[in-house]
């Protein structure tokens, strides 16, 4: 059976893609993915990034995820030691240990000769309901709490059953952890949703299709259920149709700020239906969201393309803006540079100074 590394390195060569366009096509750094080839495991800060950089990289040569993540995953229990009991045996005292209960016994019986038999029962009877007691207070369930992230950044853990309650603008939406499949899943309560895997961002919305919070998860699998997410919360940017008060949203963590202004598309006398033209020049993640409707997200490759109806406004996120290929009536959309995270929203606005409405691009991240 290949070894992970061997997996990995002879799905790459026999696509015939170099170690230069991998890291091209991927944006992970080489020594990392030289790293996952060599099953030098020991270069990454964390496992939540190795296994984060591992999903990414096999599904990029063509392999199952879950596959080569369980892979690593049995690498690891075969290099962890043995339990010392196996290899000596059982510990001194386990023999003395066997016998106690007939100990116990003896000392009822002879306590039932000192104090007569129905105090000896009494005794016995209030042991069990002790060792009862401290039973049911071991099985307790953990209570379930309910979890206000800080802002604008938070980190902490999460367990099924909790409550994460977003603060937004237009109110508090909640969402019961759970956790199924190596998911770590997030429940409105609707027939919406969300999940993450290990290592995986995600942007939520506000009830305007706003990005509103980022969550990382950047652990997954603790010893009672749940993981540990980092959750930050976006500025509120741009009202529906104002441009006054433009700011920034803050970056995820290790990212540069950046600044991009609003670009008007064309302008006309009132706002119609218009039609985006999205086309794929590389690997990416995609979502969308058309007005009013549920956001679909999806992953593209090159030379996949699709037309997107719109009748007032769309929000997208893209994982790697220069693999997009956009274009409105004929104009060609910038959305930004190759390998960088990008949200934008396209969207009519009035324009008081005209008395147009220009079909504009407004920069959300």
């Amino acid at each position: 059976m290949k070894s992970l590394g061997d997996t990995l390195k002879t799905a790459r060569e026999e696509r015939g893609i170099s170690m230069d366009q991998a890291v091209h096509e991927t944006n992970i750094s080489r020594n990392y993915l030289e790293a996952l080839e060599a099953e030098e495991f020991e270069e990454f800060p964390a496992e939540a990034y190795l296994v984060g950089f591992l999903r990414n990289y096999s599904d990029f040569l063509g392999l199952e995820p879950e596959k080569i993540v369980g892979q690593f995953r049995n690498y690891k229990l075969s290099e962890e030691p043995t339990p010392i009991e196996q290899l000596v045996g059982p510990p001194k005292g386990s023999a003395f240990r066997k016998i106690i209960p007939w100990i116990l016994v003896v000392l009822a019986l002879a306590a039932a000769g000192v104090f007569g038999v129905p105090r000896a029962i009494d005794m016995v009877s209030r042991v069990r309901e002790e060792r009862a007691a401290r039973s049911e207070a071991d099985s307790e369930p953990i209570p379930v709490r309910e979890i206000v992230p800080s802002p604008p950044l938070w980190e902490g853990e999460v367990r099924p059953g909790d409550i994460l309650l977003l603060e937004g603008p237009n109110g508090v939406h909640r969402y019961e952890i759970g956790e199924e499949n190596g998911r770590l899943l997030l429940d409105d309560g609707e027939s919406t949703g969300w999940s993450l895997l290990l290592g995986e961002e995600i942007y939520i919305p506000d009830g305007e299709g706003r990005p509103a919070w980022r969550l990382y998860l950047k652990d997954l699998g603790l010893p009672d259920g749940g993981g540990v997410i980092e959750i930050q919360q976006l500025a509120r940017l741009v009202p529906e149709d104002d441009l006054s008060g433009l700011t920034e949203i803050g970056p995820p963590s290790g990212e540069s700020e950046r600044r991009r202004d609003p670009r008007v598309i064309l302008s006309q006398a009132s706002p119609d239906r218009f039609t985006l033209d999205v086309a794929f020049r590389d690997f990416c993640l995609f979502r969308y969201k058309v007005d009013s409707q549920d956001s679909l997200e999806a992953y593209y490759a090159d030379g996949d393309n699709f037309r997107l109806d719109v009748g007032r406004k769309v929000t997208v996120w893209a994982s790697n803006a220069g693999a997009l290929y956009a274009k409105i009536g004929g104009e060609e959309l910038s959305l930004g540079r190759r390998g960088e995270v990008v949200v934008s929203q396209i969207r009519w606005v009035a324009n008081e100074e005209t008395g147009a409405f220009d079909l504009t691009i407004v920069p959300l991240y």
